[in-house]
């Protein structure tokens, strides 16, 4: 028997658009969706893009949907190194007629190869939380539960944007921001919002540090972390 069922529901993007989303039971995505869309987790709503954005850890497409409804001049590059999440993504988009501006890249950011570990078992909470990734560039192995793993060579901020203007860089992949936004392409990106992760020793400060000669950064949540921020290109 499948202990993650498939289903399929309306959702309301931040701008109130209607998404058709492929999603699995007892799983987060659920409440992953109903964050990034209708209660609008990365304060999407308020924006008016245009031009090319990019997704970083686009899990089944709550942001780089409701993005792509609510901005029909903005085109998104969505990555997601997780294969079954990057599946239900591609659903997604096609659900929602998406194709010709949605481009998925079943991938990992960052520099070198990257191995990110997902499946996890053992646990209520562990399976619930089975499909969100989590990468070597925070965490050494992948802990309890006899994950299973996928190995890429990231995908650097450079090839991604392809020395074009980037209007928005949404990144949410668990602790690999850092090296992500650790390339000097970084000052092609007008907003960039996403979350950060107290993880290897880094702090608050250290986003603050990378983006320094490029953006003003503000943030929300504990200052200790994990907790939201935003970065705006001066």
């Amino acid at each position: 028997m499948n202990p993650y069922p498939p289903g399929v529901g309306i959702f309301r993007t931040p701008r109130g658009n209607a998404a058709t989303m492929h999603f699995r039971h007892n799983t987060s995505d659920w409440n992953t969706l109903t964050s990034a869309m209708a209660e609008d987790e990365y304060g999407l709503r308020a924006l008016v893009l245009s031009g090319h954005a990019l997704d970083i850890g686009a899990h089944i497409g709550g942001v780089a949907v409701g993005l792509a409804l609510d901005n029909p001049d903005l085109s998104i590059t969505a990555v997601e190194p997780v294969p079954d999440n990057a599946h239900l993504l591609r659903a997604n988009v096609d659900a929602n007629g998406l194709r010709d501006r949605v481009k998925v890249i079943t991938g990992a950011a960052g520099h070198g190869l990257v191995t990110v570990w997902y499946g996890y078992r053992g646990s209520e909470i562990a399976e619930h939380h089975a499909f969100i990734g989590n990468s070597s560039l925070a965490n050494d192995h992948g802990g309890e539960g006899d994950p299973e793993s996928v190995t890429y060579l990231g995908l650097t901020l450079r090839e991604l944007a392809d020395d074009m203007a980037v209007d928005l860089l949404k990144i949410d992949n668990e602790g690999g921001e850092y090296d992500f936004l650790a390339d000097p392409a970084v000052g092609l990106c007008g907003i960039i919002l996403g979350e950060w992760h107290n993880v290897r020793g880094h702090v608050q400060g250290d986003v603050v540090d990378l983006l320094r000669d490029t953006h003003d950064v503000t943030f929300t949540g504990p200052v200790e972390g994990p907790g939201g921020f935003r970065a705006v290109l001066r």
